[in-house]
């Protein structure tokens, strides 16, 4: 964060030294690249610069400097503000939605010109879902790093209160109607003092990125969309869309079986963690949080509750690599390589609870014996194939900022879901006039 604010980006950054060994790279020069990320986990930042030192082991000719972001809610404008003033870091770890917007600010080398001249690189080993995420304009702008999905953790411990079988929801996915009913038999007061300190589920609030991701789940899963079919303008104040947002504030006021997150912290795991909420929505990548707190054996998994259709939301990273010197972006698209190889995929996977981008990886031996021994994971395997991204078109932050304040609005009880809806579609529908 503060690289940015600063200016302190050298715009260069070669300097003399050995030979490499390489062909990405000008012999006689070490290339130095700046890659920026917002992994929050410490341990899976520790997981990133140890397989970062393996790479410039295996490539002294580059350097790379890791540095962290902050939150990814709100690192657009900071990336921005450093490619506008021409110091853009070399490579950045970001949500693929966010490829057409930066495609179109002409600050990405695209992708999809060096796997045309990279007849290395197999192309095919990466699933083609995964590429369609960074694709904008039928042009491959930006390279899967990780990937991931949403599902509901719940507490084992308190199904078994409640008087349920635990294991028999591993993987499931229950109707709206079971969900809530289900919300309702974990919500409890348990000192009798009149208030609730037990409750079934806890729904995203905020106005920020969390919660329209989360939501999005809702919107597809009763038969809606964000957009028409040819991207050409929103569509999410539909009746789906009502209708899904509806469920999320009755959940909370009229069924009083689901407690409000803390502002934009719904993917945090405190309230889980201490017994206040049974279920919350999220992904794989606090595998190893949970295994180390001793949560995992005490943590469920099953799918997001449906209307029409099961539904998840494809998550992960992208590697953007910027315009700086044909040198740099070389070297960039050679440490983007060695993300997507199954050398670095299977210790990421292994380590961070994420999911390969590469299906050589699903064929490593280690990686085939951990998912049989973690079903936590292999739920989040499996349930890809319900999966669907948000479209990487460049008025998606707008869009997904009118909505957040949409939910907020009808979470807050200011204004109903379908005026909330209608108001931020209308606020977005010129964007995609112009």
């Amino acid at each position: 964060m503060g690289v940015v604010a600063s200016g302190c980006i050298s715009g260069e950054k070669t300097s003399t030294a050995t030979a490499s060994q390489s062909g990405s790279t000008e012999t006689g020069k070490v290339i130095e690249l700046e890659f920026w990320h917002g992994i929050e986990s410490p341990d899976n930042q520790k997981v990133l610069e140890d397989l970062v030192k393996k790479f410039e082991a295996e490539h002294p000719n580059i350097k790379v400097k890791v540095v962290n972001y902050g939150a990814q809610d709100k690192a657009v404008p900071k990336i921005m503000a450093a490619a506008q003033a021409g110091t853009p870091p070399d490579l950045v770890w970001l949500n693929p939605a966010q490829t057409g917007f930066f495609a179109e600010a002409g600050v990405l080398a695209p992708v999809e010109d060096f796997i045309k001249n990279d007849p290395s690189f197999n192309k095919d080993d990466i699933y083609a879902g995964l590429w369609e995420l960074g694709t904008y304009k039928g042009k491959i702008y930006t390279a899967p790093f990780d990937t991931n999905n949403l599902a509901i953790y719940y507490n084992k411990e308190l199904f078994k209160e409640a008087g349920l079988d635990p294991e028999a929801y591993m993987g499931k996915a229950l109707t709206w109607d079971e969900f809530r009913g289900l919300a309702k038999k974990l919500t409890k007061d348990k000192d009798g003092d009149g208030e609730i300190d037990q409750y079934g589920f806890m729904v995203p609030f905020g106005r920020l990125e969390w919660t329209v991701w989360t939501w999005e789940v809702f919107l597809w899963s009763a038969g809606g969309e964000l957009l028409s079919e040819d991207q050409s303008k929103p569509t999410f104040a539909s009746d789906a869309g009502v209708k899904a947002l509806q469920y999320w504030v009755d959940l909370v006021y009229k069924d009083k079986v689901a407690k409000l997150s803390e502002p934009n912290a719904g993917y945090k795991l405190d309230d889980f963690f201490a017994g206040r909420v049974a279920m919350t929505i999220n992904g794989p990548w606090n595998y190893p949080v949970l295994k180390d707190q001793g949560w995992l054996e005490k943590t469920g998994v099953m799918l997001m509750p449906y209307d029409k259709r099961i539904a998840t939301n494809i998550g992960g990273e992208n590697l953007f690599i910027f315009k700086t010197t044909p040198e740099r972006e070389q070297a960039a698209w050679e440490f983007a390589k060695f993300v997507m190889s199954p050398e670095f995929q299977v210790t990421w996977a292994l380590k961070t609870g994420y999911l390969p981008v590469c299906k050589s990886a699903l064929e490593d031996p280690e990686y085939k014996e951990f998912m049989e021994e973690n079903p936590f994971i292999k739920i989040y395997v499996e349930n890809l194939q319900y999966g669907k991204a948000r479209p990487p078109v460049p008025q998606y932050p707008d869009m997904s900022a009118a909505i957040g304040e949409a939910i907020e609005a009808a979470l807050l009880q200011k204004k109903d879901p379908a005026t909330a809806l209608k108001e931020a579609q209308a606020e977005v529908e010129p964007l995609f006039k112009s």
